[in-house]
């Protein structure tokens, strides 16, 4: 008898310190939001810029790079970039005007560079529920003829696991300039 009260008080206590737990937490996140704990957690969300010919991806499967032929090299030895990138009809300049136009439409993307490299972007996009930081970084590249292509980097800050979104955020955006895609 004395131990079945005591394992109820046991089970009352338990409860009762998880669900405090549980209110704190949820304070916790109203008080700060998402995006202040996954800062406090794992630092900015703005990942920094990157240099093309040098980067090669991590190990985490949480990351899309995609590339025109031959400017990412260091990824591509290593056979990392996902997609190649078009050639677009475009100067480097028009691309970049209908890439940022294009992108207007997009859910929770920041712009968080100083737009001072005249080819080079920086976005952060969050998603929609539990606000993870993804970085992204673009640039524009001048090709011969007036025309250009793009290299994009997506790469999710938190996990390990990003269940395709980069990848799919990026075939997005390819998609949305393929009516300028030149004719070869």
């Amino acid at each position: 008898m004395i131990v079945l009260r005591l394992a109820k008080r046991i089970a009352v206590w338990s409860t009762t310190v998880v669900a405090v737990l549980a209110l704190i937490a949820a304070l916790g996140v109203m008080i700060m939001g998402w995006d202040s704990i996954w800062e406090k957690m794992a630092g900015p969300a703005d990942q920094g810029p990157v240099n093309f010919a040098t980067l090669t991806k991590t190990p985490k499967p949480n990351q899309a790079l995609i590339c025109p032929e031959g400017f990412c090299a260091a990824a591509e030895a290593k056979g990392q970039v996902d997609r190649q990138s078009p050639i677009y009809a475009l100067s480097a300049d028009q691309l970049k005007q209908e890439l940022l136009r294009s992108l207007e439409t997009e859910n929770d993307l920041t712009r968080v560079d100083d737009e001072s490299e005249e080819n080079r972007m920086r976005f952060v996009q969050r998603t929609a529920r539990l606000r993870f930081p993804d970085s992204i970084r673009v640039e524009i590249v001048p090709l011969s003829n007036g025309r250009s292509s793009i290299a994009l980097y997506s790469q999710s800050q938190i996990g390990t696991s990003d269940l395709g979104v980069n990848a799919k955020r990026m075939n997005r955006w390819l998609k949305r300039l393929a009516q300028f895609e030149a004719k070869v």
